[in-house]
Order: C-alpha cells, then sequence, then structure tokens
C-alpha cells in the first residue's frame, strides 16, 4: 500500500510572490504556485499545489456569466499567444521538520480563446508545471 499514512506536515511561507509574462497582445500574465499540504513519506515529499492565474488586458468583450468547460475552451482557442518573462521567482516554504521547499511556475504554452468572463475580461488558457526542489533538513549531529 503507496498511502500517506501521516498527516500534512504544518509549514510557513518565507516567500510568495507573483511571476509576470509580458504577452504579445500588450496583457500581462499573473502566476503564483501556492503550497496548500505538504506530506512526507520516509524521506521524499509530497507537494499539493493551486495555481493562481491572472490576466491584466485592456481589451474587453461581451460580460458573459457562463462558466465554460475545458473542452469548450479547448474549442474556443483562436490563437497561441508569445510571452517574454518579466520576473519568475520561487515562492518558498519551510516544514515543520526543518525542510525548505521551493516552487516555481514553468508555463509551457498561452493561448487565447474567444471567450469572455462576467466582467467582459478575455479568457486565456495557460499550461503551467510546478518547478519544485526540496531542500531536506539536515540530520541531527550525535
Amino acid at each position: 500500500m503507496d498511502s500517506f499514512l501521516r498527516p500534512p506536515l504544518d509549514f510557513t511561507v518565507s516567500r510568495e510572490d507573483w511571476c509576470r509574462y509580458d504577452l504579445s497582445d500588450d496583457s500581462i500574465l499573473k502566476i503564483k504556485l501556492i503550497a496548500t499540504k505538504i506530506r512526507k513519506k520516509n524521506a521524499d515529499y509530497n507537494i499539493d499545489i493551486q495555481n493562481i492565474i491572472v490576466v491584466l488586458s485592456n481589451e474587453r468583450g461581451q460580460p458573459d456569466s457562463k462558466a465554460y468547460t475545458p473542452p469548450e475552451l479547448q474549442q474556443s482557442i483562436t490563437h497561441d499567444v508569445r510571452y517574454t518573462t518579466i520576473t519568475q521567482d520561487w515562492n518558498e516554504y519551510v516544514v515543520d521538520d526543518g525542510a525548505n521547499i521551493k516552487v516555481q511556475p514553468m508555463v509551457t504554452k498561452v493561448s487565447k480563446t474567444s471567450k469572455f468572463d462576467l466582467y467582459g475580461d478575455p479568457i486565456y488558457l495557460v499550461n503551467v508545471q510546478g518547478n519544485v526542489v526540496v531542500e531536506k533538513p539536515k540530520p541531527l549531529s550525535q
């Protein structure tokens, strides 16, 4: 059985900031990966991460209150958007067992859809992966 027997570890936030990307359509993409739970089994850590993605755009469309499904958004992609990195820092967490965990987003693709949200802001699809580095606690000397 490959389950985590212990409850999640507690942790504190050392650093948690937005990463920013300049989109080729003059919008700004902001991404924050937030650690929500950290579990440990033997010497390995499992980190649950939530993605927060925001696009700041001057473009406005017809406000639409519909909650689109992922397939509907995929079908409404008009084009991929080029991007350049403005800031891409690491978020850092200190686990109560002494480990230091760093999380950084890695954007792989940004696509613009023909859809607009409740406020008339354009809806983008962003593929992002989390890059995670774990600095394990130093063993106590005897």
